[in-house]
């Protein structure tokens, strides 16, 4: 079984990414949306500096506006990929600006699944704590943390294509999210989306574990061999990212129409699509 469930991501994983060599530019999506997250995300170093010195309220908003600015940036660039992607799917044509111009004109509820996305995000952390409490405590946040983001992850999967594609507003776009999941695969689900594990095994793991190494080796003294087996992985470790993250966008809109019209893309079989959902 668990032989199967490899076979089939790796055949989902393959047929994504082959629509995605059709359509580069649908990489240039996540990519730029990782760039225009910089200046956000650089609002976290006076946050964290702020925490350091006890000042907390000034510390915390910063941290929280931004990773909010980052989530609805990043928003913003995931919708315009959903649009470009559908377009692709359905055999027209698409762009950058045609994708990105669409989202824009919705950015209002982008703006609020932001906001959402962020709290559920916050609350998770704190759910998994600082990691300050005992070890049997500690595992068990950790544990029960995990558990409710890949729950979130789960049945939120559609409420991009559901905005974008049906124009739903952003709480019947949760709702529609949760119900096709309900409807097409019940409700014992026992895990995510079976698309990507193979990249994650063999290219997003092992960079991870290249920069830790590094880190430690740069720790201990060793830069020559530290910084280089860090730099390579941090690098290794964003294409990776990027590109699932662009396969998983392109695969929540052939598995959304395929859960709510029955429409089996190209390259896909229904067996695939229907089998695409971990379930107990």
């Amino acid at each position: 079984l668990r032989m199967s469930s490899w076979a089939q991501s790796r055949e989902l994983t393959r047929q994504s990414w082959g629509v995605l060599k059709t359509n580069r530019y649908l990489l240039a999506y996540p990519l730029l949306g990782v760039v225009a997250c910089i200046i956000p995300v650089l609002l976290l170093v006076p946050g964290i500096l702020f925490l350091a010195v006890d000042r907390n309220w000034e510390g915390w908003a910063c941290i929280i506006a931004g990773l909010f600015i980052a989530q609805a940036v990043f928003i913003v660039f995931q919708a315009g990929l959903t649009v470009s992607a559908a377009a692709e799917l359905e055999g027209g044509s698409s762009s950058l600006g045609h994708g990105l111009g669409t989202a824009m004109g919705r950015f209002g509820r982008l703006f609020r699944w932001a906001i959402v996305s962020t709290l559920v995000g916050l609350l998770i952390g704190l759910v998994r704590g600082n990691g300050h409490s005992g070890v049997v405590e500690s595992i068990f946040r950790t544990v029960l943390a995990a558990a409710a983001g890949v729950m979130w992850q789960l049945i939120t999967f559609f409420v991009m294509p559901a905005m974008m594609l049906d124009d739903l507003g952003m709480v019947d776009a949760i709702k529609k999210s949760a119900s096709t999941f309900k409807q097409r695969w019940g409700t014992q689900l026992s895990g995510g989306v079976r698309i990507g594990g193979l990249l994650s095994l063999l290219v997003i793991l092992p960079a991870m574990i290249a920069v830790v190494a590094g880190a430690f080796l740069t720790m201990a003294g060793s830069w020559a061999a530290g910084v280089p087996i860090a730099v390579i992985g941090v690098i290794v470790l964003l294409i990776g990212s990027l590109l699932l993250t662009t396969m998983r966008g392109v695969f929540s809109v052939v598995l959304y129409r395929f859960a709510t019209q029955g429409v089996v893309a190209a390259g896909f079989t229904e067996q695939q699509l229907a089998g695409a959902v971990r379930t107990k």
